[in-house]
């Protein structure tokens, strides 16, 4: 360890590589630095009170990141991609000047609006109260919702993934924008007499709107869903897709997003096949990697001197530790702390699936390999970055009635990588913190179901103190 930092306070050439690595890695030590993601000498200096053991294990995993393959992506490679330049594009007039449609759009936003509308949508089939969501309802969509039959009432719909399909229209003078997603999901339906039927669904979901309605706030995604996009009357003053209040139709696509069209895909009153621990991952799958990510990086870099892609590791050893052993455990609040919202539910419907099915999945001796950069994305009210987890695991499944292997192996640990993006409000600063305690308070760290800090009320997996995970995507389905 300390050759390492001899090398970077002297400006050597050269750095030798560890065990399993040997060879030189001839770099200036302009470049050695960048590398290590290391801006000057106070960075170092902060880094080097590090205990040894950890600052030569980011430094191995930095260098075995180097030999990982990676595939650049240009801008709009990917659905997700394409839709974030609607805050780029715009009405573009006869001498080139442009007045962008939605500069405040954001992602972030937009897939925690998806979750909840997905989530308030099912809710309001219990009891016929779909009129309630007909602002975000086409004709066409209701009907096909009603197809689904009226239970008395829909519990706890959990969403398991959200993945991008297609994303059409994002582009200058364009009239409409339209987003393919899919859904895996689970509910229980509740019958007159109250019985319950628990479902596995796997819904495609069509959204469009005008690309000049303007974004909606973070702090107005869940309780807008219950007003009328126009005049915000509450959900009662609404019939299909007219709120009777302002006496306007609604569900045009020219006050928020609607839902055209619904198509069920699967449905199952059994666990579906390939719920589960994350699958190994795949050596011959490069990284994804956005073309921008490194300037944006680097713009956030500027922004907050204390934040280096290398001081997250130990947040993400924290949160992989977490969420692992959450998977053990049915409320899950342990890892409650760092997930937001849509990927904790997420987690959740992972554990239903399992008890549904009558397995328990353990996790032991979960540890990160090293991290890949992937993305780095920045609007007005987030940064979201993506980063590849290699990480190392004991996974495995046994059935409750015998406790016999099911699944895996007890004894011998697999690799896996999976595709993390964590957020974090935009203008907070800071290195990420690495301690089981409040961030607002500083007292241990105790959550409610809803992710606020039981001692101080702080709302902790807003991302308004530290960065937390908002989606897990797996190797094979991560398109950028």
């Amino acid at each position: 360890m300390g050759e390492v930092l001899q090398f970077l306070i002297m400006g050597s050439f050269c750095l030798l590589v560890g065990a399993g690595f040997a060879g030189l890695i001839y770099v200036s030590a302009r470049q050695q630095f960048k590398k290590f993601g290391i801006k000057d000498m106070a960075h170092l200096r902060k880094l080097a009170k590090e205990p040894p053991e950890a600052m030569q294990a980011t430094v191995d995993a930095t260098v075995r990141e180097e030999l990982e393959p990676v595939k650049v992506t240009p801008p709009g490679h990917s659905p997700r991609s394409r839709l974030e330049q609607l805050r780029e594009v715009g009405l573009r007039g006869d001498a080139g000047t442009l007045e962008r449609f939605d500069p405040d759009f954001s992602p972030v936003v937009f897939e925690d609006f998806a979750h909840a509308l997905f989530t308030r949508v099912h809710e309001a089939r219990g009891g016929g109260r779909l009129d309630r969501v007909g602002a975000w309802l086409s004709d066409d969509a209701f009907e096909a919702l009603r197809t689904l039959g009226r239970p008395a009432q829909v519990k706890d719909p959990l969403v398991g993934v959200m993945a991008y399909a297609d994303v059409t229209g994002v582009a200058d003078n364009s009239s409409r924008v339209q987003v393919s997603l899919r859904f895996e999901a689970h509910y229980t339906e509740v019958d007159a007499v109250g019985a319950e039927q628990p479902w596995y669904v796997t819904e495609a979901w069509t959204l469009e709107r005008t690309p000049a309605v303007a974004s909606r706030s973070p702090d107005t995604v869940g309780t807008f869903i219950f007003t009328c996009p126009n005049c915000g009357a509450p959900s009662e003053a609404q019939r299909g897709g007219t709120c009777y209040r302002c006496d306007t139709k609604v569900n045009t696509g020219g006050f928020d997003w609607v839902v055209q069209s619904v198509r069920l895909l699967a449905r199952e009153q059994r666990v579906p096949r390939g719920i589960g621990p994350p699958r190994s991952r795949d050596p011959k799958l490069p990284t994804l990697r956005d073309a921008r990510a490194e300037a944006n990086l680097d713009a956030l870099g500027r922004e907050d001197p204390d934040f280096i892609l290398l001081a997250l590791r130990p947040r993400l050893e924290l949160i992989l530790q977490e969420v692992r052993a959450g998977a053990s455990h049915p409320d899950g609040q342990g890892m409650r702390p760092f997930l937001g919202d849509n990927v904790f539910r997420s987690q959740r419907h992972g554990s239903q699936a399992s008890r549904d099915a009558g397995v328990r999945h353990v996790t032991r001796r979960s540890a990160i390999q090293h991290v890949s950069l992937a993305r780095m994305s920045r609007d007005t009210y987030y940064d979201a970055l993506t980063v590849r987890v290699h990480a190392t695991c004991v996974d495995y499944s046994v059935r409750e009635s015998d406790q016999k292997l099911v699944a895996g192996s007890a004894e011998h640990p697999r690799d896996f990588s999976e595709y993390w993006t964590l957020v974090r409000r935009r203008g907070v600063k800071g290195a990420p913190g690495t301690t089981r305690t409040c961030p607002s308070c500083g007292k241990p760290l105790t959550v409610d179901a809803a992710g606020y800090c039981m001692s101080c009320q702080a709302h902790l997996t807003s991302g308004a103190f530290d960065w937390v995970l908002h989606r897990i995507e797996q190797d094979a389905s991560y398109r950028g």
